[in-house]
């Protein structure tokens, strides 16, 4: 129950994100056309609805700077996604790392408690937009120089 639960948690984490995202930007939800259940859900909790699935999805869009095909595969006979097809192996790349940043979350970042941080890890932690997050290099750091010490002689 309690994976549910974060499971349930992180959903609505992401799609009050997502709400605010569009918001700000103007896009705010409309009248549109009615938006089928998803089918082959394996990360995410098989009671998501249609429009939760896309707000989440819209939030890894712009925390990977990508589009739906990156991790989808398009049909050929229409030329538009098919979010039910696994034939794209971004797709199952994405299903890692949803776990991965699930575990952070859920197993590690709960164990930090001093001070309590309710700060959550998301995809856009590491890829800040882009696709592939570059490795990071800590910048060069001043050191003072110290001589090693002198080593003895071995003894004879």
């Amino acid at each position: 129950m309690v994976g549910r639960s974060l499971s349930l948690l992180a959903v609505s984490s992401l799609l009050a994100a997502s709400a605010a995202f569009a918001q700000a930007n103007g896009n705010a939800p409309g009248p549109r056309r009615q938006i089928p259940p998803p089918t082959n859900l394996q990360v995410l909790p098989k009671d998501t609805t249609g429009p939760q699935v896309i707000a989440i999805m819209r939030t890894f869009e712009g925390d990977l700077g990508v589009e739906c095909t990156y991790c989808h595969a398009k049909d050929p006979a229409t030329g538009h996604p098919n979010f039910a097809s696994d034939a794209n192996p971004m797709k199952n790349r994405a299903r890692v790392m949803m776990r991965m940043t699930k575990a952070i979350n859920a197993e590690y970042l709960t164990q930090l408690t001093d001070p309590k941080s309710d700060a959550t890890v998301t995809c856009g932690t590491c890829h800040r937009g882009m696709s592939t997050p570059p490795e990071f290099v800590p910048p060069p750091r001043e050191h003072e120089h110290h001589e090693a010490p002198a080593t003895p002689p071995p003894a004879m």
